[in-house]
């Protein structure tokens, strides 16, 4: 909530271009949001849910651990498990796999883990919020433009918000 209000404010502020006088009048009966609109909003979405589970289900696999009593092999090893000694990944923060099966063959000792799994789930958190804030630099460009960073300095609101959505994030990871 925090963030979308954020960003919408720092676009509100965005000033408006001289080529919004080129175009024909709205239509009273049109929609708010338009095709274009709902387009951006379908791709933008479907790209950063495939990101996200990318990482979510394939980040003890891709995500480094500096580390190594929190790496997934010294838990699993912990746990009894055979272990890749070259592995040098995240444990992952979820007790599933993909297709539903328990990721692990017990129930993990929380005590064990200590809150230490969470790091997996505080990286996903962390590529949601840095995909939220491209999401709000390319929303200002509305007519599929090619240059997202054209006139990114000229709006100097949109500027503090988006440094201090910036900010936020780095203190609250």
């Amino acid at each position: 909530m925090i963030m979308d209000s954020l960003a919408s404010l720092a676009l509100a502020t965005e000033l408006p271009k001289p080529e919004l006088l080129l175009r024909p009048p709205q239509v009273r009966d049109d929609f708010i949001v338009s095709r274009k609109m709902t387009k951006h909003i379908v791709y933008m979405s479907i790209y950063q849910m495939i990101i996200l589970f990318i990482f979510l289900f394939g980040g003890e696999y891709m995500i480094p651990e500096p580390k190594e009593e929190l790496r997934f092999n010294e838990m699993r090893w912990a746990l009894g498990y055979e272990i890749d000694l070259d592995n040098t990944y995240v444990f992952p923060g979820r007790l599933f796999k993909l297709n539903g099966e328990n990721l692990y063959n017990e129930v993990i000792d929380s005590e064990m883990i200590d809150g230490d799994a969470s790091r997996h789930m505080t990286f996903i958190f962390n590529i949601f919020i840095w995909l939220q804030i491209i999401n709000m630099i390319a929303s200002r460009k509305i007519n599929d433009e090619k240059n997202l960073c054209d006139g990114f300095f000229a709006n100097p609101a949109f500027l503090v918000i988006w440094v201090f959505i910036v900010g936020v994030n780095f203190l609250i990871i």
